[in-house]
């Protein structure tokens, strides 16, 4: 099944993104938790009821347009499976989002103005399932990014399933179901701290009885949707705020309290000193309805060498 991606369409960088955390400074990367890259194939596993699918994504050149060749690698082969994993491509890779509003208000911007031309069809990649990234972003909070692979590492071995291609292992993420048959005391050698086991057993309880059902807020208007996560025990704003923009599609996500983003501003933007969630938000005024996307492209800097990011820097500086 080929799918054709509004363009502008990156596939290169959206893959940079989605494949690893970017590099430490000691040069350090991260093994693949779910996501691979193989002989210049995408791939992941996705769930069709109790059954585990690998698929393979494949840029191809069609008429000078993007284009992306799906193909089921391992597991039920059949229609329903591809269409499956087609919707997943096009969910992932937001194939048919239009950048373009984004890129007219980034255009007002003097730093985002120079970062849409390096990222140049460069869009949010939604998590295959909300669950997945809810249970991710609990691990996430308040650690480093190197402890945060390390966690999630230890509980997709643990608890998650698996298929095997051509000698290879694929990671699927945990179900709630084997979460929520966990205790805090099992998670603890993980390294899941115990506040965050007993918040991630009873969300995978909630989802498993169908008391919490995470892939409906993909169809609740934003604040909704915001407001229940904020129901669960264990989330806080940046967390609802990173589900939203990570897995339900929100554009206007603005998580100002992220150190990583105060970073980025504070460098880009040539500020004193490392602005506090209040001056986040100050700033971000101008990029109103489209804050997810100025995170995004702000956030994707992290992947970009010292000499890049000074280069850009002094770029931004002389047409300011």
């Amino acid at each position: 099944m080929t799918i054709y991606p509004r363009t502008p369409f990156n596939f290169a960088q959206t893959l940079r993104f989605i494949l690893a955390p970017p590099p430490l400074l000691n040069g350090r990367t991260f093994a693949p938790l779910l996501d691979y890259f193989v002989d210049g194939e995408y791939r992941r596993t996705l769930y069709l009821g109790e059954q585990i699918v690998l698929y393979g994504v494949r840029e191809v050149a069609r008429s000078r347009k993007p284009a992306l060749r799906v193909r089921i690698l391992a597991g039920p082969n059949h229609d329903q499976a591809h269409q499956a994993a087609a919707a997943e491509v096009k969910r992932l890779f937001s194939t048919d989002f239009d950048l373009q509003p984004f890129y007219e208000l980034a255009q007002r911007d003097p730093v985002l103005r120079q970062l849409i031309v390096y990222f140049l069809g460069m869009r949010i990649p939604q998590a295959p399932r909300v669950f997945e990234i809810l249970i991710s972003a609990i691990i996430e909070q308040q650690v480093n990014l190197s402890f945060a692979h390390k966690v999630k590492k230890a509980l997709i071995d643990a608890h998650g399933r698996s298929v095997e291609f051509e000698g290879l292992r694929y990671n699927a993420f945990p179900e709630p179901a084997a979460l929520a048959a966990t205790t805090p005391s099992e998670l603890l050698p993980l390294q899941v701290s115990g506040p965050k086991a007993r918040y991630i057993i009873a969300i995978s309880r909630l989802a498993l009885d169908r008391a919490l059902d995470l892939e409906n807020l993909r169809h609740h208007e934003p604040q909704n949707a915001h407001k229940k996560l904020l129901e669960l025990k264990g989330v806080g704003h940046w967390t609802a705020q990173y589900v939203g923009l990570r897995a339900l599609g929100h554009l206007d996500c603005l998580p100002a309290a992220d150190v990583g983003l105060q970073k980025v501003i504070h460098y880009f933007y040539g500020l004193r000193k490392r602005p506090t969630p209040e001056r986040v938000q100050r700033m971000a005024r101008g990029w109103q309805g489209w804050r997810s996307y100025a995170t995004f492209y702000l956030w994707l800097t992290y992947w970009e060498n010292a000499e890049w990011k000074n280069r850009v820097r002094e770029e931004i500086r002389s047409q300011s």
